[in-house]
């Protein structure tokens, strides 16, 4: 960069160290606006765009607690009977595991990173596996952006096929090497990757998540300045450069200027022109950007705007949203989350998880609905027979079509546990109050076959 002495400036910037700049040596604008040489502003992570990106915060949390919420139960295998469901207090063997919190790290994990992995704590065997429940102690979710699969040949390469054995976890510049038999891992599917994470759902949201910061960081800033107007003196080619007191003075009246005082500017330099540029309050925000940004981050999520926007869409419209939103967004991830998570450690230890999207006050909903609509359209009359929905629902004990839902799962249930453990089993009836409950106890005592035991009526039916 040659010396600027010797060129005419062609702008002047007031509390620079270079008082006059020639727009034919633009590089030394970098030291004067103490901006970087090329100007670009580094873009935002998809962890920064969570830290601090409200709009795209807010999506996440949306994904991630929904499928925290939705209602699950662990059943040990070879049975039917849940050993603990969503809502109850967790029994003796299962204090270790927070399930929503672990649902909802998977969930977010694999949203912004296409991965999610947490570490099995607790007595293993030499296998990596856990010889009983009993021996477990915990399962720790580990921050997605500290671990990876390990793809480097060496002693802890892939396999002679060519898969990964290890996760490397890198932690204060330490890197640790971890068996993927001792942890639960779920990785993202993507056609583009053969084995490993997938590109993750919220980087392709990320780029409209920094439009939204950016707008907000801009209108910060404006209004934390108090909305001064800029001043660019412009320099036409006969301008004389001014000298050190003429600065000066224009520095003093321009600060007072910004501040509120009145009064006479300092003389005009011949050939000096000022220009003011700024931004009203009208001006810092654009509706139309912020709108379609926000669209697009909660159309890159899978989630409808009905979710996220209070005046989106009226009460019929929001109900067939979130009815779409489980069944495209939720429901597909959580059958991902549910599969790796029996795979890689519930069987292991003789359970099964499972959840039940059907428990969701949405879905049970929709089936009310369906079932009102059909009501309707046969004028109130059975759209089956008693043998045809019998045969459809593998022999259905009760033979009556008015009878509620809860008292036919009662009835189904008591018959399989029966058959199951025999005729003296303990049944705690849901939908069946005392008397029907004693009633069947009764026809049991007496020996009777299952499907007289079974049959109604029944007294107070």
């Amino acid at each position: 960069m040659g010396p600027l002495g010797s060129v005419k400036p062609d702008l002047y910037v007031m509390g620079s160290s270079q008082k006059g700049l020639s727009l034919k040596y633009w590089q030394a604008w970098v030291d004067a606006l103490d901006g970087d040489f090329d100007g670009d502003k580094p873009d935002m992570t998809v962890q920064q765009a969570f830290s601090k990106e409200g709009w795209f915060r807010r999506c996440i949390d949306v994904r991630a607690s929904s499928l925290a919420a939705m209602p699950w139960e662990i059943i040990p295998l070879g049975s039917e009977d849940p050993a603990w469901v969503s809502g109850e207090g967790s029994p003796e063997p299962w204090e270790w595991f927070h399930a929503d919190d672990y649902l909802y790290r998977t969930a977010a994990a694999l949203t912004l990173t296409g991965h999610s992995v947490a570490q099995k704590e607790g007595t293993l065997n030499k296998d990596m596996r856990y010889p009983s429940l009993e021996a477990v102690d915990n399962l720790k979710h580990y921050n997605p952006l500290t671990i990876k699969p390990e793809y480097e040949k060496g002693e802890y390469g892939p396999d002679e096929m060519g898969n990964f054995r290890y996760f490397c976890r890198t932690v204060s510049g330490h890197k640790y090497h971890i068996h993927r038999d001792s942890v639960v891992y779920v990785f993202q599917p993507d056609p583009f990757t053969e084995q490993g994470s997938g590109s993750s759902i919220g980087e392709a949201a990320r780029q409209q998540a920094q439009v939204l910061f950016d707008m907000g960081d801009f209108t910060s800033d404006q209004l934390r300045s108090g909305l001064p107007k800029k001043v660019v003196f412009v320099a036409d080619k006969d301008a004389r450069q001014p000298n050190e007191e003429q600065l000066k003075k224009w520095q003093r009246w321009i600060q007072r200027h910004i501040l509120g005082a009145k009064g006479t500017p300092p003389e005009v330099m011949q050939g000096l022109d000022t220009k003011e540029i700024g931004s009203s309050l009208s001006d810092l925000h654009s509706e139309a950007i912020t709108k379609d940004a926000r669209e697009a981050v909660a159309s890159s999520l899978g989630i409808p705007h009905s979710l996220i926007m209070s005046n989106a869409a009226n009460f019929a419209t929001a109900q067939a949203d979130q009815l779409n939103f489980y069944t495209t967004t939720i429901i597909p991830q959580a059958k991902l989350i549910q599969h790796n998570l029996n795979a890689q450690f519930m069987r292991e230890v003789g359970f099964k998880f499972q959840f039940r999207p059907d428990k969701l006050e949405v879905f049970q909903a929709y089936e009310l609905e369906k079932a009102q609509g059909l009501i309707a359209l046969t004028g109130g009359k059975p759209v089956l027979t008693q043998d045809e929905a019998r045969e459809r629902v593998e022999a259905d004990p009760l033979g009556y079509d008015d009878l509620d839902v809860v008292r036919q799962n009662d009835v189904k249930n008591w018959t399989k546990k029966i058959e199951r453990v025999g005729r003296d089993c303990d049944f705690e009836p849901l939908g069946l109050n005392d008397t029907e409950a004693g009633v069947i106890r009764e026809r049991l005592a007496a020996g009777k076959s299952l499907d007289k035991v079974f049959s109604p009526p029944y007294a107070d039916f």
